[in-house]
């Protein structure tokens, strides 16, 4: 009987400490994760494994007792205590096979998600592009005057309602990104006049037609220029804005901005207040699962209550699918705000939201009633006597700065790289230079060490401006740390241009014009050349774009030409990184394209390629490979959308190229060619364009014909030695 006692006491001694041994290890090795449980989960670990130890303790002493003789054990005590040890046992590995089934049902559920976040992100573009030609052409047929009121009323609301659905649309993929926490926060400069605007003119369109009146009250001191992350911020307030205007039908929202300036930061209180129906306590606890002035968020866990939606104006959101508050609430949460929010039943509700904004410009933005009647005065003075360089690896950033460099009558010289704005300063005399910072084989910071490093003294002391795409927390400081004068943000603002130019050009160059202010011009919207545009270039923001050619129709028309004439070049590259990814060539190159097609309005294109620029910045190339067809995909269909503008404006002949040709003798043909080579040799794009349109309107035969024109397309795109080779090979090889 003494061996039968002797064996249970040993393998409950030995299965005791077999699972002491493992729950030792458990508890080292998965200690962290075990944490995520919380306080409570930890507490009852511990005491399970106290309690382990001292059970295997006391059968120690127990068998050691009963050895010795000093205690009895009978055969139905040793019996017990192995069916106690063994239980013990079993319920360890119960546990074991529950945590790994947890794990791969956690994992199932995460692929679940993960390809329905994908197949959401896919349908919502996809759907995207319809509803863009959708409230497009709306509004093409809202702006004509022949249509009866019944169908003028029955488009209205397929426009409204189109709009509605693309905001659903778009909220449904920032949600995806909420949930993978992949809403990013990226700051940039922006002006504080033209984040406020956007904000009134979103609100505009959500009242449209109402009986709401949308009143502001903004802080005159806030700084008229901040960093931060303008479009988010601006998505946050216009989601509490729409959900004010779904529960208020009559009365009025009232938007409050307030600012409190300290050590560099602008600390900006945002309220939204409205006069609609409001939210009882029971609403507010259900929907919420706080009292009334708490923080929206979960007081215990700091997540948020629920996902039901909350109307600004708080009952439950039949009119939504509940996304607006989730969103708003991350995006604030990842600027490092708060939200508050104070709500009664019948007296309407009130939101705040608590940012800070670092500060770039401290002068005060002033009364917004007196910004909104200014009128734009551009181009109010000239600079002839200036020669100014501008230094840019891409041809339609080259064009557009240009373009606007022309409106002061500025000369105008531009340099494809690095290496050559160095030869065209060795030779040449200029009072400014414009730099990219992002180019190939020698950057923006490169080029200006160089040149810094120059004998002659006086390329030492050319002023340089950075122009840039790049998104930069520290502004302007870092390029003058770095030695350049000033930086400017591409698409180029034409007021940021204008403060350059006032600033580092000599004063004796400035020639300052007295044009009489211009009132009462027909709206940019009503221009037939602007539906025109509008029409065919769908998804695009026509007036962004036009914003950066000052809203002027021929510029526009000439970018987008620029654009069509690089694009084989541009498709050419995106296609070898398709088998290839060199992750520097490929950043250069995504970042110019984001100026590109920012420049022109294409705000979907440009932020696709900000977020390629940011992968590739990080490494990730298999995101670029994951993602670079899409991108190629939308791209070509931008394109495409241009084909179509330009040669719809062709055929309408609306820039007039059908004037008569005229007749020159050989000698004044040779003479004219002879002034275009030397042009070309001087890089003066000015002087070879006049030359070209020179033979352009004269008759040639058809071979010399079709040369000119090409070199006309060449001459856009800067190709200077290629326009020189066809020029003299049709020309002086024939003569």
């Amino acid at each position: 009987m003494n061996i039968v006692i002797d064996i249970f006491l040993i393998l409950s001694l030995f299965v005791t400490g077999y699972v002491l041994v493992i729950m030792t290890r458990t508890n080292i090795k998965y200690r962290e994760s075990m944490a995520f449980g919380g306080r409570r989960f930890l507490l009852v670990t511990d005491i399970c494994y106290a309690l382990t130890v001292l059970f295997f303790v006391l059968m120690i002493v127990l068998f050691v007792l009963w050895f010795i003789d000093i205690v009895e054990i009978d055969i139905v005590t040793s019996i017990a205590l192995f069916i106690a040890s063994s239980t013990i046992w079993f319920l360890l590995l119960i546990r074991g096979l529950q945590k790994k089934g947890i794990d791969v049902m956690f994992n199932r559920g995460n692929a679940l998600r993960d390809t329905r976040n994908r197949l959401m992100v896919s349908v919502s573009h996809e759907i995207r592009t319809p509803m863009n030609s959708i409230i497009g052409l709306s509004e093409v047929i809202l702006r004509r005057e022949d249509i009866p009121d019944d169908v003028r009323e029955d488009i209205d609301n397929i426009s409204v309602a189109s709009s509605l659905l693309l905001g659903v649309v778009n909220n449904l993929i920032d949600f995806t990104k909420v949930e993978s926490g992949q809403i990013e926060i990226i700051e940039s400069e922006y002006n504080t006049r033209g984040f406020i605007d956007e904000i009134i003119h979103r609100a505009g369109n959500m009242l449209k037609g109402s009986q709401v009146e949308f009143l502001t009250d903004i802080d005159v001191s806030l700084p008229v220029r901040m960093i931060g992350d303008e479009v988010r911020l601006c998505q946050a307030i216009a989601n509490i804005i729409s959900n004010a205007s779904k529960y208020t039908h009559v009365g009025v929202i009232t938007f409050r901005i307030m600012c409190i300036k300290e050590r560099g930061t602008a600390k900006l209180t945002f309220v939204i207040e409205d006069t609609g129906i409001g939210m009882n306590k029971g609403q507010r606890d259900r929907f919420m699962g706080y009292s009334n002035d708490e923080l929206i968020r979960d007081p215990s866990s700091g997540e948020l209550k629920g996902t039901s939606s909350l109307g600004a104006s708080g009952e439950e959101d039949n009119k939504g699918i509940g996304l607006g508050l989730i969103i708003t609430r991350t995006i604030v949460e990842k600027m490092g705000g708060n939200i508050y929010f104070r709500s009664e039943e019948g007296s309407g509700t009130s939101v705040t939201i608590e940012v800070e904004q670092k500060i770039a410009v401290d002068t005060p933005i002033g009364n917004l009633s007196l910004i909104h009647k200014e009128s734009k005065k551009h181009y109010m003075f000239s600079a002839p006597m200036a020669r100014v360089l501008v230094v840019d690896d891409n041809v339609v950033n080259l064009f557009v700065s240009k373009e606007l460099l022309l409106n002061y009558d500025i000369d105008v010289t531009t340099a494809g790289s690095g290496a050559e704005c160095l030869a065209l300063v060795n030779n040449n005399y200029y009072d400014l230079i414009f730099m990219d910072y992002v180019m190939p084989d020698m950057d923006g910071h490169e080029t200006l060490v160089k040149l810094r490093k120059r004998e002659n003294e006086f390329a030492r002391k050319i002023p340089v401006v950075a122009l840039t795409a790049m998104v930069t927390n520290g502004g302007s400081k870092m390029y003058i740390d770095e030695g350049f004068q000033g930086y400017l943000s591409k698409p180029i603002n034409v007021h940021d241009l204008e403060e350059q130019l006032l600033r580092l050009l000599p004063d004796k160059y400035i020639v300052h014009k007295n044009v009489a202010e211009e009132v009462d011009e027909e709206p940019i919207e009503e221009k037939l050349w602007y539906k025109r545009i509008n029409s065919i270039l769908t998804g695009v923001d026509i007036k962004q774009g036009l914003m950066y050619s000052n809203n002027d129709y021929s510029s526009y028309m000439n970018l987008l030409r620029v654009i069509y004439n690089d694009s084989y070049t541009q498709i050419a590259k995106l296609n070898r990184f398709k088998e290839k990814i060199d992750l520097n060539d490929f950043r250069v190159t995504i970042h110019a394209l984001k100026s590109v097609t920012a420049s022109v309005g294409a705000v979907d294109l440009s932020g696709m390629c900000r977020n390629l620029e940011m992968h590739a910045k990080d490494g990730d190339s298999e995101y670029i490979k994951h993602n670079i067809d899409e991108f190629i995909e939308k791209f070509d269909e931008f394109l495409r959308k241009i084909d179509m503008l330009l040669a719809r404006e062709d055929e309408m002949m609306v820039r007039g190229f059908n004037k008569p040709k005229i007749d020159l003798s050989e000698e004044e043909i040779m003479s004219i060619v002879k002034d275009l080579i030397a042009s070309l040799d001087e890089f003066n794009a000015d002087d070879a364009e006049a030359c070209l349109k020179k033979l352009s309107n004269t008759n040639l035969d058809y071979e010399k014909t079709k040369a000119v024109e090409n070199a006309g397309d060449m001459i856009t795109l800067f190709k200077y030695d290629e326009i020189k080779n066809l020029i003299e090979s049709t020309f002086m090889e024939n003569s």
